[in-house]
C-alpha cells in the first residue's frame, strides 16, 4: 500500500538521500539517461524545497514517488509568453514527477496528481509542468489528467559516460483550476 504525504522544506533533510536516489535513478538510466552528478542532483533538490514542497508516495517507509512544485519563476528556462500569462501568485510549476521503476505501472503518478490537487491552495488558478516528447506514457498521463500543451523548449543534456551533447525537446503543458 502506497501512503502520500506533503514534505516541506522542515522535513526534506530527512529524506534528502532517499529522493537523491529516486532522482538520480531516474535521469541517469534509461532512454532519457543524462550526465547528472552526486552533487548537482543533491543542489538542484536542496534548491527546489527551498521554494516549494513535495507529495512523496512511501511503500512501508521508502520513497517510491516524488511529485515536486515550485512557483514557476524557479523555471528560468520557460518561453516568454508563459512567464507573461502564469505567475508565481497563481501558478504551480510541478518541476519533477519521479516513480521508482520498481512500481511504475501501478498508478503512482496518478496518485501523486490527485493528493497535490487535494492539497492546492485556493489562490492557485493553474498548474503548469514540462515534459520530455518521448516521454508517452508521462504525457498521456498529464493529458488525461487534463493538461494541455501550451508551449516547448529545446534542452542540452549530456550523455552519462561519454558527456556527448544531445537535445531533448520539452513540452509545456497546462491545467487550469
Amino acid at each position: 500500500m502506497i501512503i502520500y504525504k506533503k514534505i516541506t522544506k522542515a522535513t526534506y533533510p530527512n529524506l534528502s538521500l532517499q529522493l537523491r536516489g529516486l532522482y538520480l535513478d531516474a535521469f541517469t538510466k534509461g532512454l532519457s539517461a543524462q550526465h547528472i552528478t552526486t552533487k548537482d542532483a543533491e543542489s538542484y533538490l536542496h534548491e527546489l524545497f527551498e521554494k516549494g514542497y513535495a507529495i512523496l508516495g512511501f511503500s512501508e517507509d521508502q520513497v517510491v514517488a516524488a511529485l515536486i512544485a515550485t512557483p514557476p519563476s524557479f523555471d528560468e528556462e520557460r518561453p516568454s509568453h508563459i512567464k507573461e500569462k502564469y505567475t508565481d501568485t497563481e501558478t504551480l510549476y510541478i518541476a519533477e514527477v519521479l516513480v521508482d521503476e520498481k512500481f511504475r505501472g501501478r498508478g503512482l503518478g496518478k496518485g501523486l496528481f490527485e493528493e497535490f490537487e487535494a492539497t492546492l491552495s485556493p489562490g492557485i488558478t493553474h498548474v503548469l509542468l514540462r515534459v520530455w516528447s518521448k516521454n508517452e506514457i508521462a504525457y498521456n498521463l498529464y493529458k488525461s489528467s487534463g493538461f494541455k500543451d501550451c508551449g516547448s523548449i529545446i534542452q542540452q543534456k549530456f550523455k552519462p559516460i561519454t558527456k556527448a551533447p544531445f537535445e531533448m525537446e520539452k513540452h509545456y503543458m497546462v491545467k487550469s483550476y
